[in-house]
C-alpha cells in the first residue's frame, strides 16, 4: 500500500473526563438530543437535552442503553483476517487495505463493475459512513448497492418518483403535531417514537375534544386504546380499508374539487376505479364494519387538516407499493398533500439534488433500484441472495457489509448462509464481532458513533443536521470509515493523489471568495483528469476530503462543509427564513460558511433552515406544470387485479399470522449487542399469543412453543396477550445476536433467530420489501 494515500492516522485525544456533553441517541431514527457525562473515557450518566431544537428534551428509554452500545464484549480493535482453519489473525491495516484491493480490483477486472456490491451504511444515527461508501461506489461504477432503507421505505421513494417527480432527499410523513385527524396506520407511536416527539405529540392529539384520532392494528396497541376510533383490522387488509375510504370520499364528494383541477393530473380516470370499489365487500376483507369505514373516511374528509401517518406495519406488509401509492391518492383527494396538518413533504439537510430518470435493474428480479437519501440506486436487501447465486456472469461476487448484519436482520438467513459461501470475498466494516463479522474474510474495526465525528441527518419537519465530535476515545487502531474508503480507492487506482494547486487553495476556503475558487479548482481539476461521471465524482469527494479535510478538526467535516455550500448555494430561501439577518446577502458562499460554522459551534444540533409551508406543494413537485401524477398504469391495473379475487389467500398447513419484529420497548435492531441493557421482568423475546389461540392449541401461560414456517422452525417462549388479536401472532425485533457468556466466554443466543423463518421471496414485486408483517406460521406446544 502506498503510505501516502492516508488522512487520517490516528483519532484526536478527548478528554477523559466531562461533564454535560452534547450528542444524540443512535438506537432509533429519532435520534433524541441527549447529555452525557464523562469519567476515565466511559459514558457514566445519560439524560435529555432541552437544547436539542429537534427534540427539545424528549427521549425514550432507549437512550440510557448508549454506553452498553459504545462499551461490551465484542468490540473489534483492529484489522483481522480469516485463515485457512475459520480462526481470524489480527493484520495491519497497510496489509488488510493492499489484500483487499487487489481481489477488488481482480473482480472488477474479470467480471463488470457491478460484481463488487455494498450492503449498509447510513445507521440509525451515524450517517457518516456514506461520505466514503458513495463515492467509492460511484468511483469504482457499481451500481449494486443495498440498504436498510429498503427493507422498509423505498416504495415511498418509489411512488413520489412517479407521481411528483420526486428526488431522493424528499420525504412525505404524515402531520400529526398540527392535524384535526390523524388517521394512523400499522403503527405504534407510543412505543416506536415514529414522529415528532411522539409520545408528547399522541398525548396532545388524545386529549383535545377538538381533534380526532383513528388507529388501525389489528392488536389493542399502547395508542389505539388511545383512540377515538380503533379499527381491529384483519392483518394484511390495510390496502382494501384505503380503497374504502376512497370510494367514500368520492361517491360523497368529500375531496378538494379547486386542488384537484389545478394540482393534479388524471383524477378523472382514477375516479372511476374508486367508483366501482364494493364498500361492503372491502368491510368484509378488513373484517370491520362498514359504518366503522364510512364514519372514518368522512371525518378525514372533511376535518380542515387530516393525515395519514404510517410505518413498518403497512410497509413490511402485502402490497406495500400499492398502499403507498393509495395513501398519496386519499392525501391529494383530500387537498392534504404538501400541506402541514396533512402529508407535507420533508426534506434532508443537502443540495437540491437532481432526479434521475435511469435507475439500474436487479440481475435476476428485475426489480429497479430506488434512490432514497443518497444518490445511489438502492436495492432491497431481499435480493442479495440471488444476486450472489446467479447464473449471469456478472453475478456479486465481492460483498462489503458496512454497518449492518445480514446474518440477523435480513430475511431468510440460510439462504444468505448458502450464498455468502459463494462469494469470493466478504469484507464487514463494522466496531463489532457480529453475527456476519465472524464469517468474513476480513472485518475492519471501526470506531462507534460516539468516538468520532458523526452526524444524525433523517429529515424532519425543520431542516437540521447535528454534527457531533466524538465524546470518549475509541480503540487505538479503529479507522473512521470514510478513511477506509479513501485508502481503498487510492490503492485500487481508483482515485490519485490530489493536485498540490488545490491543497493551496484549501486554506483559504473558509473566505467567502476563497470557496468559489477551491470549489471551482475542485471540479474543473477533477473533470480534467477524465473518466466516467462517476470516477469524477469519487475523485472530488475524495480530493475534498485529502485537501480540505487537513485545514478541519476532522477530516470528515470537508464533506460537511461542501454540503453547507451546496445547500445554501440551491436552497438559500430557506437558510434566510432560519437567518433573517442575512436575507440581503447576495454571496451564496457567505450564507454556506454560515450554515457550516453554525453546524460546527452547535454539537446539540442547530436548526440551518426552514421550509415554506405555504407552497410546500409546490416547491416539491418536480414536474414541468406542477401537477401530480394520480393515475398510474400498473398500481392501477394491480389493484383491479386485487379486487377480482373474491378470497383472501389461505394457508391451511400455517394457519396462523405472524408479526415478524414488533417493536418494544427493549428492542434496538441489531446495534446493541449486550443484553444487559434490558430491564424489567422478561422474557423480552417471547412469542405473544391470544388468549383464545393460546387455549384453542393447549398453549400453557409462559410455557415454551415450536414456531414454525415453510422455511424452518425455532422454540421459544411463549407469553398469553390479552391485546392480542385471534390468529395473530407477534415476536418483538429482538435477533438473535450470539454473546459471550460471563463467566464461559461461550456465545449465547440473547434473542430470536426469525429470520430462519422468514423467506427472502415473500416480498413486495415492485421493491423486494419482506412482507415481515405478514409470515404464515403455526404455533404448537412443546
Amino acid at each position: 500500500m502506498n503510505n501516502e494515500a492516508r488522512v487520517f492516522e490516528k483519532a484526536p485525544k478527548v478528554a477523559e473526563n466531562a461533564l454535560d456533553v452534547a450528542t444524540t441517541c443512535v438506537l432509533c431514527s429519532h435520534n433524541c438530543g441527549m447529555r452525557v457525562d464523562v469519567e476515565n473515557n466511559t459514558i457514566v450518566s445519560v439524560r435529555s437535552d432541552a437544547s436539542n431544537p429537534a427534540t427539545k428534551g424528549y427521549s425514550c428509554n432507549k437512550g440510557y442503553a448508549i454506553p452498553h452500545y459504545i462499551n461490551h464484549r465484542q468490540r473489534v480493535t483492529q484489522p483481522l483476517k480469516r485463515r485457512r482453519n475459520g480462526e481470524f489473525e489480527p493484520i495491519s491495516w497497510q496489509q488488510a487495505i493492499s489484500e483487499i484491493a487487489e481481489k477488488l480490483n481482480t473482480i472488477r477486472s474479470r467480471y463488470a463493475p457491478r460484481a463488487i456490491a455494498l450492503a449498509g451504511i447510513g445507521g440509525q444515527g451515524n450517517h457518516a459512513n456514506a461520505f466514503g461508501a458513495v463515492p467509492f461506489m460511484h468511483g469504482i461504477g457499481s451500481p449494486t448497492f443495498f440498504n436498510a432503507l429498503a427493507q422498509e421505505k423505498t416504495q415511498h421513494a418509489l411512488v413520489d418518483r412517479r407521481l411528483f417527480k420526486g428526488t431522493p432527499d424528499l420525504y412525505m410523513p404524515g402531520d400529526e403535531e398540527f392535524a384535526d385527524f390523524a388517521l394512523v396506520l400499522g403503527t405504534n407511536p407510543l412505543i416506536s417514537n415514529r414522529g415528532i416527539n411522539a409520545t408528547e405529540t399522541i398525548k396532545a392529539l388524545a386529549k383535545d375534544a377538538n381533534r380526532k384520532m383513528v388507529v388501525v392494528d389489528p392488536r389493542v396497541s399502547e395508542t389505539a386504546r388511545r383512540a377515538d376510533r380503533h379499527l381491529r383490522i384483519k392483518p394484511g387488509q390495510d390496502l382494501y380499508l384505503l380503497l374504502a375510504i376512497g370510494a367514500i370520499l368520492v361517491r360523497e364528494n368529500l375531496v378538494d374539487r379547486e386542488f384537484l383541477a389545478n394540482k393534479t393530473h388524471g383524477f378523472a380516470d382514477l375516479k372511476v376505479l374508486l367508483e366501482n370499489v364494493d364498500i361492503a365487500q372491502m368491510a368484509a376483507r378488513c373484517e370491520l364494519s362498514v359504518e366503522d369505514i364510512e364514519t372514518t373516511a368522512r371525518e378525514y374528509g372533511s376535518a380542515q387538516r387530516a393525515c395519514i401517518s404510517y410505518d413498518l406495519g403497512v410497509e413490511q406488509g402485502p402490497d406495500s407499493t400499492l398502499i403507498s401509492y393509495m395513501i398519496r391518492v386519499l392525501a391529494l383527494l383530500t387537498g392534504n398533500a404538501g400541506r402541514r396538518g396533512g402529508n407535507p413533504f420533508v426534506q434532508l439537510f443537502s443540495p437540491k439534488l437532481p432526479f434521475n430518470p435511469f435507475m439500474p435493474k436487479a440481475l435476476e428480479s428485475g426489480i429497479e433500484g430506488i434512490p432514497m437519501f443518497v444518490p445511489l440506486p438502492s436495492f432491497s436487501p431481499n435480493l442479495i441472495p440471488e444476486e450472489i447465486q446467479s447464473s449471469h456472469p456478472d453475478r456479486i461476487r465481492a460483498l462489503i457489509v458496512d454497518g449492518a448484519n445480514p446474518l440477523a436482520s435480513y430475511a431468510d438467513t440460510q439462504r444468505f448462509r448458502e450464498a455468502f459461501d459463494m462469494l469470493d470475498l466478504l469484507v464487514v466494516i463494522e466496531p463489532a464481532m457480529t453475527e456476519t463479522a465472524r464469517v468474513a474474510d476480513y472485518v475492519l474495526p471501526t470506531p462507534v458513533g460516539y468516538e468520532k465525528w458523526e452526524m444524525s441527518i433523517f429529515p424532519k419537519d425543520k431542516v437540521s443536521l447535528q454534527m457531533r465530535p466524538p465524546v470518549v476515545n475509541g480503540p487505538e487502531e479503529a479507522l473512521p470509515e470514510i478513511e477506509i474508503y479513501y485508502r481503498l480507492a487510492r490503492e485500487m487506482g481508483v482515485v490519485g493523489p490530489a493536485p498540490k494547486r488545490l491543497a493551496s487553495l484549501a486554506k483559504k476556503a473558509r473566505s467567502p471568495f476563497g470557496a468559489p475558487s477551491y470549489m471551482a479548482a475542485l471540479g474543473s481539476l477533477s473533470a480534467l483528469r477524465g473518466g466516467r461521471p462517476g470516477r469524477i465524482v469519487a475523485r472530488s469527494a475524495f480530493w475534498l476530503y485529502e485537501t480540505l479535510g487537513s485545514t478541519l478538526p476532522n477530516p470528515m467535516l470537508s464533506i460537511i462543509w461542501i454540503m453547507s455550500h451546496g445547500y445554501a448555494a440551491t436552497r438559500g430561501d430557506q437558510v434566510k427564513r432560519a437567518f433573517p439577518e442575512m436575507r440581503k446577502v447576495r454571496n451564496p458562499a457567505r450564507l454556506g460558511e454560515l450554515v457550516f460554522s453554525q453546524l460546527l459551534a452547535h454539537p446539540e444540533g442547530v436548526i440551518v433552515g426552514y421550509l415554506d409551508d405555504d407552497r410546500n406543494f409546490e416547491t416539491y413537485c418536480n414536474y414541468r406544470d406542477g401537477k401530480a401524477r394520480m393515475f398510474q398504469v400498473d398500481f392501477v391495473q394491480d389493484i383491479k387485479t386485487r379486487l377480482s379475487k373474491m378470497k383472501p389467500e389461505q394457508d391451511t398447513q400455517y394457519p396462523l399470522i405472524l408479526n415478524g419484529g414488533m417493536r418494544t420497548g427493549w428492542s434496538a435492531n441489531t446495534i446493541v449487542r449486550d443484553p444487559s441493557w434490558r430491564k424489567g421482568k422478561g422474557p423480552h423475546a417471547a412469542l405473544l399469543i391470544s388468549k383464545e389461540d393460546a387455549e384453542s392449541l393447549g398453549v400453557e401461560k409462559g410455557a415454551m412453543v415450536r414456531l414454525s414456517t415453510h422455511r424452518g422452525s425455532i422454540i421459544l417462549p411463549s407469553k398469553i396477550d390479552t391485546h392480542s388479536r385471534p390468529g395473530h401472532v407477534h415476536v418483538p425485533n429482538i435477533f438473535d445476536l450470539r454473546y459471550p457468556d460471563a463467566e464461559s466466554g461461550e456465545l449465547q443466543a440473547t434473542g430470536i433467530p426469525i429470520n430462519e423463518l422468514t423467506d427472502a421471496q415473500d416480498r413486495d414485486p415492485y421493491t423486494g420489501i419482506p412482507n415481515f408483517k405478514r409470515v404464515y406460521c403455526r404455533v404448537e406446544p412443546v
